[in-house]
């Protein structure tokens, strides 16, 4: 009897340290995601004063360049003929990627214009945004 007591007490300090274990996991995936979702706010509040009035996501297949997701419809951007869907290949004739080289070349540097280099329909075509707050 004393075995099946010791038995029943190791399978349940067994399963005890499997669910601690498994909470312990699930909090660390809570955290991450958690972390992850800050990071893309953080992105995109950076993206939002480095390119007013415009938002940019990454285009398809990944490493394509990035497409115009949305934009003020009064904006500058609006007025320069700029639309939902461009695709943007370039920034001061520097191609594009990805939109986290975007924003670390945005940041590096601040300039009161920028050129995009924009393709719609298969066609190219460059613009010069005014970027307020910027250095000349």
């Amino acid at each position: 009897m004393d075995r099946q007591r010791l038995s029943n007490a190791a399978s349940g300090v067994l399963l005890a340290a499997l669910a601690l274990c498994a909470l312990v996991m699930s909090g660390a995936f809570f955290l991450h995601v958690r972390h992850a979702g800050d990071d893309r706010m953080e992105a995109a509040a950076a993206q939002a004063r480095a390119l007013p009035g415009i938002t940019l996501s990454n285009g398809v297949p990944d490493g394509s360049g990035l497409v115009v997701t949305s934009m003020e419809t009064d904006g500058q951007a609006s007025r320069l003929g700029i639309r939902v869907g461009d695709g943007v290949v370039s920034l001061d004739g520097m191609p594009i990627r990805s939109l986290d080289q975007a924003s670390a070349y945005l940041l590096r540097h601040d300039r009161s214009r920028i050129a995009l280099g924009l393709k719609h329909a298969h066609r190219m075509r460059v613009v010069m945004l005014d970027r307020p707050g910027g250095k000349r």
